[in-house]
This record gives structure tokens, C-alpha cells and sequence, in this order.
């Protein structure tokens, strides 16, 4: 599938960000996930403990096939370091998935 690098940015986005809504139909009032680049996910200050990360991986995983017609698998290449970990905020986890589409291919 051709996609130009706009057009996977903004689907991957978009795949992102439904899967935060889809996550914060789960999560008390007091947690809810706000659908901006800089929200932090996961680590500190972030946002989403251990089970509900899981949830939003499944999540983004499925958000991501649906746009983007591949699987992924989000759980690669150490996402949980706190230092590079691509679940740090929702920007670091777009520039990965955009990585490893720009790395597989995807153009």
C-alpha cells in the first residue's frame, strides 16, 4: 500500500487518538487520557498504568490495522525505557510507528 509520509503522519495520528478515546470510555473521570502529542503515557508522570497500557496497545495495535491494512506489533525494540521507550507520550510513540513504517517500506 503507497501512502505518502503526510498521509501515514496524519493516519497514525488518527489511529493514536481513537484509541485514547476508545481507552477513556474505560477509565475513571479522574484519569482520562487527553488526545495531545506531549500527553505522557507511560512512565514518569505518565499517565496509564501497567493494565491500562496493555488495553491501549491492543488498542493501537487494532486502530493501526484498520487505517493502515498491517499489523504491528507495538511491544518491540524495549518500548517501556524510560529513557527511549516509545510509550513515553503519544509524539514518541507516532515517531515510532512512523519509523518502523518508513523502515518497512511504507513510504
Amino acid at each position: 500500500m503507497a501512502m505518502n509520509y503526510a498521509t501515514s503522519n496524519d493516519s497514525i495520528l488518527s489511529a493514536i487518538y481513537a484509541a485514547i478515546g476508545e481507552l477513556n470510555l474505560q477509565l475513571p473521570k479522574n484519569r482520562l487520557i487527553q488526545p495531545t502529542p506531549n500527553t505522557r503515557l507511560f512512565g514518569e508522570q505518565g499517565r496509564l498504568d501497567s493494565l491500562a497500557l496493555a488495553n491501549f496497545i491492543i488498542l493501537v495495535e487494532d486502530k493501526l490495522e484498520e487505517r493502515l491494512g498491517s499489523r504491528f506489533d507495538l511491544t518491540q525494540d524495549d518500548p517501556f525505557s524510560p529513557e527511549n521507550g516509545h510509550f513515553r507520550t503519544v509524539e514518541t510513540l507516532a515517531l515510532y510507528i512512523a519509523s518502523s513504517l518508513h523502515h518497512n517500506g511504507w513510504e
